[in-house]
């Protein structure tokens, strides 16, 4: 169950995160790096999407899936890359809530809700969305907005958003709480981007979204469709309208727009459809799932078979019938190709009825097919730690920290592997995840404890001491 009791504590959070002192210290788009830098610098536009993002994982909506997360990376990356943007890292997350809506945070955080995700028909739509708030990011818009305001705009725009996501916990009282409390009306009607700014994320996103290969008329349809469901159905599933007004004008001028690209007809990734459908579960909840699937699978109703055997086959997983859930993953194989999503879930299902030599034999035939698959990498660990088989584990938990040495969830297998006897490695280990994910407070804490840890090994503790220097010098104690 999602822990909305803690939104007001988010509201809060977030405030305190944007009212702090700021850390001053080739193609046919807008020169805005003076204007925008002026209002609110890049590092400090960094500091605030990632503090709100912090906020946000402790609240518990982010969905923190490793198939799920390298899934929106790609796409998200792909799109991006038409932005031109070296210096800006974007980082794309999903939010575990049925409403359909879509944000971009400050420092190019972008987070998608689920529930946008199903209401997707195709993958061009969804990467419709992200080129949207791609563009946003990429034109500085919310840095924009903040010009000639100083903090109190930004102030405004931290409660705003905390109200939003308040409000798809289905809590009018706790939204209107939030958007109004200390900020009136002048905060709500900034809620919404401004006119010119919608148009302008419109077109660049059109432009990002072709440059990655994908259909310009995707985000016309995508926003006509949901226009017109919204007359019909006006209650707050739609809060994609209510942070960015649709009005019949700017639909007609997408459609147009999107008139001038070439027609490219693209058929959705296995990988959309998958993590669509493992969305959807984290979304609905096991026995919700399972009779959706049977549902659709009764009345044809899907946008592919197999990534429906595949989720209620997940389904099942859930429920702890794993003999239902293999003859479902069955069907799935049958009707996909070979992907690494279906692999997984084999290994998951022999876990889940205590094989754990099964798990183990399904994840590693499955590295050997997709050896760059992080996914199956943390599932193989994680179930040879259950195993108790230590020495192997840590043995491939170096070989996937060669590849991708900045992964937090490989360094927190770690330090389960090491344990808390060998006290140097374990805190060493929690710090580098926790500062992997910028939480420099907790980095700092393991890393102390590691610092007055017993053992020899020199190389590791000058790691420790030389991050403990960095993360004094940039990221000073917070008073308390």
């Amino acid at each position: 169950m999602k822990r909305h009791f803690r939104r007001p504590l988010l509201a809060a959070s977030l405030l305190a995160t944007l009212a702090a002192p700021p850390l001053f210290a080739a193609n046919d788009l807008p020169s805005l790096g003076t204007v925008a830098e002026s209002a609110l610098p890049q590092a400090e536009e960094n500091r605030i999407g990632r503090d709100i993002l912090r906020s946000l994982r402790g609240d518990g909506d982010v969905i923190d899936d490793a198939e799920v997360n390298a899934y929106l990376a790609d796409l998200g990356g792909r799109l991006a890359a038409g932005a031109q943007l070296p210096g800006m890292r974007f980082a794309f997350f999903a939010v575990n809530d049925r409403s359909i809506n879509a944000f971009a945070l400050p420092g190019g955080v972008i987070g998608v809700h689920s529930g946008l995700l199903l209401a997707t028909q195709s993958e061009g739509e969804l990467a419709s969305v992200l080129a949207h708030e791609i563009a946003h990011v990429s034109q500085r818009h919310l840095a924009r907005m903040q010009e000639g305001e100083g903090n109190r705009q930004l102030l405004m725009l931290a409660a705003i958003l905390a109200g939003v996501l308040a409000s798809n916990a289905s809590n009018g009282d706790v939204s209107a709480g939030v958007i109004n409390a200390g900020v009136g009306l002048a905060a709500s009607r900034q809620l919404a981007y401004s006119r010119d700014f919608e148009r302008e994320a419109d077109r660049i996103g059109m432009q990002y979204l072709t440059a990655a290969g994908f259909d310009a008329r995707n985000m016309a349809g995508f926003f006509d469709r949901l226009q017109q469901t919204h007359r019909h159905n006006d209650n707050n599933a739609f809060g994609f309208l209510r942070t960015h007004p649709l009005t019949g004008e700017r639909v007609s001028e997408a459609q147009n727009r999107a008139q001038g690209y070439p027609l490219r007809m693209r058929a959705d990734s296995s990988d959309f459809l998958l993590m669509r459908e493992k969305l959807r579960l984290a979304t609905l909840g096991a026995a919700e799932a399972e009779r959706h699937y049977r549902t659709a699978l009764a009345a044809g109703r899907f946008l592919q078979p197999g990534a429906t055997y595949y989720g209620l086959a997940r389904a099942l997983l859930q429920l702890g019938r794993h003999d239902e859930a293999q003859q479902a993953l069955a069907s799935a194989q049958r009707q996909l190709p070979p992907h690494p999503a279906l692999l997984l879930l084999g290994g998951d299902i022999q876990r889940a009825a205590a094989n754990l030599d099964g798990a183990l034999a399904r994840y590693q035939q499955a590295l050997q097919q997709f050896p760059s698959n992080d996914a199956l990498w943390l599932a193989n660990i994680d179930t040879l730690l259950q195993a108790r088989r230590g020495a192997e584990a840590r043995q491939q938990i170096e070989l996937a920290l060669k590849r991708t040495p900045d992964n937090a969830a490989l360094w927190r297998l770690a330090a389960r592997s090491y344990g808390e006897g060998d006290a140097l490695r374990y805190h060493a280990a929690l710090g580098h995840a926790f500062y992997i994910e910028q939480e420099f407070e907790s980095a700092r804490i393991q890393y102390q404890l590691a610092s007055r840890a017993g053992g020899d090994d020199f190389y590791l503790r000058s790691t420790v001491e030389a991050r403990l220097r960095e993360i004094d010098s940039q990221h000073p104690a917070r008073p308390r």
